[in-house]
């Protein structure tokens, strides 16, 4: 049986993940909120770890590095929400070994875990070649944000879902000031003197 941990804090995915892939007979899966996650990945030693961005107790891609440098030989399968091409390369540059966007069926998830088993990287082609424009070009959406660091991505995904600075302050254990940097960060670094300016800028990429 090959052991795998569930790192999801919304419980209906976890059970029909668990469903999915302890039907064929060769997975056994545990899950986890994200808490004490270095801990439970040392007493459980899976092989294969399935983890989600949006977290409520924690930040998965910040999470991320820490497992790798721990637990090198983990494989690691993220599974999320989050857009694909603001995240795909930064999960692989952080040591993922695969992104599935939680958009697709769920009949994805097994067959992708084979694969990384097996030792081979599974990520969107499009949105990774994407991510090299040629010189000369005008930075386009895809380009701002390579700017960004992670955690101002964060900041961001969480304003583009309306939380208040109180809300994004709790969620990542920082002040509301911390906060406001971020954001006046997000403006210089995006060229733009509005939020909405920059919501705009991401929303017409997609077009």
């Amino acid at each position: 049986m090959i052991p795998v941990l569930l790192v999801d804090d919304h419980p209906a995915i976890c059970f029909a993940l668990k469903v999915l892939l302890e039907k064929s007979g060769e997975f056994t899966v545990t899950s986890s909120s994200g808490e004490s996650l270095i801990a439970q990945i040392r007493r459980d030693e899976p092989q294969l770890l399935i983890l989600d961005l949006d977290l409520k107790n924690a930040d998965g891609l910040a999470l991320l590095p820490r497992i790798k440098q721990h637990f090198p030989a983990l494989k690691v399968l993220i599974f999320t929400n989050q857009p694909v091409h603001v995240y795909a390369l930064r999960t692989l540059q952080a040591g993922a070994d695969g992104f599935l966007n939680k958009e697709l069926s769920l009949a994805s998830v097994e067959p992708l875990c084979r694969l990384i088993l097996d030792g081979y990287r599974c990520f969107p082609g499009d949105a990774l070649s994407e991510a090299i424009k040629a010189p000369g070009e005008p930075a386009s959406a895809d380009q701002v944000l390579e700017r960004f660091s992670d955690r101002e991505i964060a900041v961001l995904t969480y304003l583009r879902q309306g939380k208040t600075n109180k809300d994004i302050a709790e969620r990542l254990a920082l002040s509301n000031k911390t906060i406001s940097t971020y954001k006046a960060r997000m403006l210089q670094k995006s060229g733009v003197q509005e939020l909405e300016q920059l919501f705009a800028m991401l929303d017409e990429e997609k077009t």
